[in-house]
Formats: structure tokens, C-alpha cells, sequence
């Protein structure tokens, strides 16, 4: 017996240490799960407000920086009603590029993400709801010209269908919910078979039932047994009928597995990730981008002011402001529209070759106006190209570029419409502002000859000349053995050497025309 409490005894101290030293090792790896999880760089990137060329282009370059910053999970926060197709898919595509090597994409809704914002939230690996948030709803719409809103064909909606298919099998999403929330003129079913709870897209629902030769539809639902059985036992509804989308609420999306889990909020977000606010890297906008996004609903406004401050320019010309203004304008627009992946190098030359056509008219060497008008042609499509985005503009087969095309003319017209109303005033008011007869009349006595001159030059009506240089319409001419300030009458191009007469004098300056006219 004593032997027998010693050997006891002896295992009881041989297990004990063995006990504590498996506790202490199970608390130690807790607690390395816990340091690593809370050392694991997060990152945070909102994407909010309408889904643009504009936020594609910054969703990608912020999805690269924090590949280049280490993040190991990116918090997506989507706070959008939707926008374009085409900015929607690129942002889709980009998220379903981020491979296993890649960082987690969570997306976090905390209001709503609905059409283009939901097709992007559903990219990602998880999605957290708070309890307000709505998702849900990708109906592609186009807007006609006259205002009028339409659902897009099942050409474009087909495209939608599929890019949501593949992001449920890469993501784990069930691929007939989400066709649902696209597919308006599909029903979607709910089957329960043995014991498994299914869900069929109306496109998918024969293949399914071909699989499973012991169903087959009645009416409205789906029923086990074959036709000539007496009785048949009912399997399967239709959840959701035509004419309808599919949208959730946060508890909703949860129950259907739609939505990962339920948060209070961000920060419960980041404790859930293990981590906290401070630690977070920020993947915000740059202040560039966000005047960009601000600038963009301003673009056809700015196209418009740097070609009136042009036309100022020529009504005054040598003073430098409205160019140095049409200056400022033009480029505002063009980075803004850089910005919005909206308009690049092309559009640029474009622009500026036309610019450069117009003014060899005027100045160089003047074809009748063929230069202008091919300078004018070069101009417009610069400008109509810097409304299309970069992705799709010189591609015609992409479903999207009809719709495209249509809203870069309804831009550059209404561009157009306030460059025709600009000018039409500005020849109304400039001649009756004092501005323009201060700013005109210092031009012309910067380019006329000596003062006792000036007084006489009334007195040179209808003598002949000869043009010193170039009128384009301004130049100088010799008139009376002196030179003197002259303007074509009627703007048009007198070449240097030419025979011209005195018709007139007008602020300062003679006015002349070619001598052989009458």
C-alpha cells in the first residue's frame, strides 16, 4: 500500500507541472494571436459620393498604396447611391484582382451602398453592416436626352449579371442573389431538398431541374414527385417576382448570408480587426482629388470661360489678362478632368494644335479660313473627348459608350450654348464699358507714332498708304511720309506692302482698307 500512495503521489507532481505549463502555453498563444492580430497593419479608404471615373481612378491608386504600405486588410467604407456602369465595373474588377497574396477587403456600410456601390461591395472578402445600413438594388438605369429615366437593355444588364456572377463564386456570395438584384424580368426561387435550402435565378431554373429529374415546376412553386402521382409535395417558392430587385436591410443581409456581421461602427470595425483608430493607415483622398471631384460638376462652366476670356482677348488685344484668365480656366479644366480619367494627352494636343491652327489663320498665314475651321473641328473633338472616359472612348463595342457619347455632347453643348450667350453679350456691352475703352485706347496709343500726330490724324481720311507690316487686323502703315496705328476695316488680313487708304479713325487708331476697293 505505501508503495502504491508514493507512485500516486509521484504522478500527481509529474502532472501538475505538465497541467500548468499546457495553461500557460494556450494563455501565451491567446495572447501572440491577439499581439499579431493588433500589430497587422489595417488600412482605411472611403469611397463616398456618386461612383465616377474620378473614384475608380483613386480606388486603384489607393489599393496599390497599401500593397506598397503592407496592409494586410483595407476598410473599404462605401457611403454612395451608385453611379456609372463603366466606373463601377473597373472598381469591381480592381477588387477582384486583390488575390489571395493581396490584402483583406472589408467593405463597411454604415448608411447605404446601393447599384454601383453594392456591385463594388460585393468584390470584397466581407461586408459589415451597422444596423441603419441598407445594400442592395443594382437595376442598371440610362437617362434619355429628354430627362426621362429607362432600365438599360438586356444587352448591358446580361454584362452586370455576369460580372456579379463572378464576384459571388470568388468571394463566396450566393450568385442568385445577387442576380436578383439585378435581373428586374427574372424570378427568383427558394427550394428546400433534403435538408438543403437553394436559391435559383429564373435563367438558371431549368438546368436545375434537369439535374434533379424528381422536381418539377407548378405554377408558382416547385414540387417533388412526378405528374401522374396523385399527390405531390411542395419543395420550392418563387421569393421574388418580376418587376422587383433585390435589396436588404442590415438584418436582413445577415439572415440571407448576404452580409458578413452586424457593428455598431467603425471603431467597432477596428476592434474587430483587432486593432484601433490611431493605428490605422489612411488611405483618404488627396486634397487634388477631392477639388477635382468638387470642380468636375463645374467642367463644362470652366471649357466655356476659357474660350470667352479668348474671345475678350482678341477684342483687346496686347493687354494679357483675359489669355492669362483663359489660361488659368483651361488648365483648371483639364486637370480636373485628368483627374476624372476623363481626358489625358490626346485631348490635350488636340486642344492646343486647334488653338495653334486658328491663331496661324489670324496671324501667319491666312487659307480663307480653312485653317480656322479645321482648328475649330480639332477644338471641338478635344473638348468632346475630355467628357468620354479614357477606358471606353475609342472603344464603340463596350456597352456603355453609346451612353457615353451622348453625355459628352449634352456637356460640350451646354459648353457651347454659354460661349454663344457670352459672346453674343459681350459684343452687346464691351464697346458701352469703361474697361474696354481705357484698356483699348492705352493699346492703340502704345502702338501709334508721335504725339503731334495723333491730333492730326482725322485730317488723313482718304489719303493713301502703304501697310508697314502685317494687319492682323492691327498693324501700322505709312501714311504721309510717317508711320501710324491702323486697323483693317472690317478685320480682314492686309499683307505688308500692300496699297491701303484712310477711311476713318477710330480710338486713336487710323482705319484703312486695301486700295483697290471702293
Amino acid at each position: 500500500m505505501p508503495l502504491i500512495l508514493a507512485l500516486l503521489a509521484a504522478l500527481l507532481l509529474a502532472s501538475a507541472p505538465a497541467g500548468a505549463s499546457a495553461s500557460s502555453a494556450t494563455a501565451a498563444a491567446a495572447q501572440a494571436t491577439a499581439a499579431s492580430a493588433a500589430t497587422t497593419p489595417v488600412a482605411y479608404l472611403p469611397i463616398d459620393g456618386p461612383i465616377d471615373s474620378g473614384r475608380a481612378r483613386f480606388f486603384k491608386r489607393a489599393l496599390a498604396e497599401a500593397r506598397t504600405k503592407g496592409a494586410r486588410t483595407v476598410v473599404v467604407h462605401l457611403t454612395t447611391d451608385g453611379g456609372r456602369l463603366d466606373a463601377g465595373r473597373e472598381m469591381l474588377l480592381e477588387a477582384l484582382n486583390v488575390g489571395a497574396d493581396g490584402p483583406r477587403l472589408v467593405a463597411f456600410v454604415d448608411n447605404r451602398a446601393y447599384s454601383a456601390g453594392s456591385l463594388i461591395a460585393y468584390g470584397h472578402h466581407e461586408i459589415l453592416l451597422t444596423p441603419q445600413a441598407t445594400i442592395g438594388d443594382i437595376g442598371v438605369i440610362m437617362q434619355k436626352q429628354d430627362g426621362t429615366i429607362e432600365y438599360a437593355p438586356e444587352k448591358v444588364e446580361t454584362v452586370v449579371r455576369t460580372l456579379l456572377r463572378s464576384a459571388g463564386q470568388n468571394r463566396g456570395w450566393n450568385t442568385a442573389k445577387l442576380a436578383k438584384m439585378v435581373a428586374r424580368e427574372q424570378v427568383l426561387w427558394q427550394i428546400d431538398r433534403e435538408g438543403v435550402r437553394e436559391w435559383v435565378i429564373g435563367d438558371d431554373l431549368p438546368a436545375f431541374l434537369a439535374r434533379h429529374q424528381e422536381l418539377r415546376r407548378d405554377g408558382d412553386f416547385i414540387v417533388a414527385g412526378p405528374a401522374s402521382a396523385a399527390e405531390t409535395r411542395r419543395v420550392g417558392h418563387t421569393v421574388l417576382g418580376e418587376d422587383r430587385l433585390l435589396s436588404y436591410t442590415a438584418q436582413g443581409a445577415i439572415d440571407d448570408g448576404m452580409a458578413t456581421a452586424l457593428v455598431a461602427d467603425l471603431d467597432a470595425v477596428y476592434a474587430r480587426l483587432g486593432t484601433s483608430k490611431d493605428a490605422v493607415i489612411s488611405l483618404s483622398p488627396t486634397r487634388t482629388e477631392s477639388v477635382s471631384w468638387t470642380l468636375a460638376e463645374f467642367a463644362p462652366l470652366l471649357a466655356a470661360l476659357a474660350v470667352i476670356f479668348l474671345i475678350l482677348e482678341f477684342k483687346t488685344p496686347g493687354v494679357g489678362i483675359w489669355a492669362t484668365l483663359a489660361v488659368v480656366c483651361g488648365a483648371a479644366f483639364f486637370v480636373c478632368q485628368f483627374y476624372m480619367e476623363l481626358a489625358s494627352y490626346v485631348e490635350v494636343v488636340l486642344v492646343v494644335l486647334g488653338i495653334g491652327l486658328v491663331l496661324a489663320e489670324l496671324f501667319l498665314l491666312p487659307t480663307g479660313g480653312w485653317l480656322a475651321i479645321a482648328g475649330g473641328m480639332l477644338m471641338a473633338g478635344g473638348f468632346v473627348l475630355a467628357f468620354m472616359p479614357d477606358v471606353s472612348q475609342f472603344d464603340p463595342k463596350t456597352p456603355e459608350w453609346g451612353g457615353n457619347l451622348a453625355g459628352a455632347l449634352l456637356r460640350s453643348l451646354l459648353a457651347l450654348c454659354a460661349i454663344t450667350v457670352a459672346a453674343v453679350l459681350t459684343i452687346i456691352a464691351l464697346p458701352r464699358m469703361a474697361l474696354r475703352t481705357g484698356l483699348a485706347t492705352a493699346t492703340a496709343i502704345d502702338g501709334t507714332s508721335a504725339a503731334p500726330l495723333e491730333h492730326d490724324l482725322a485730317a488723313l481720311a482718304g489719303q493713301r498708304g502703304t501697310a508697314s507690316s502685317d494687319l492682323t487686323p492691327s498693324g501700322r502703315v505709312a501714311v504721309g511720309g510717317r508711320e501710324v496705328g491702323a486697323a483693317s476695316e472690317h478685320g480682314e488680313f492686309i499683307r505688308a506692302g500692300a496699297a491701303v487708304v484712310v477711311v476713318g479713325v477710330h480710338f486713336g487708331e487710323l482705319v484703312v482698307r486695301p486700295a483697290g476697293e471702293g
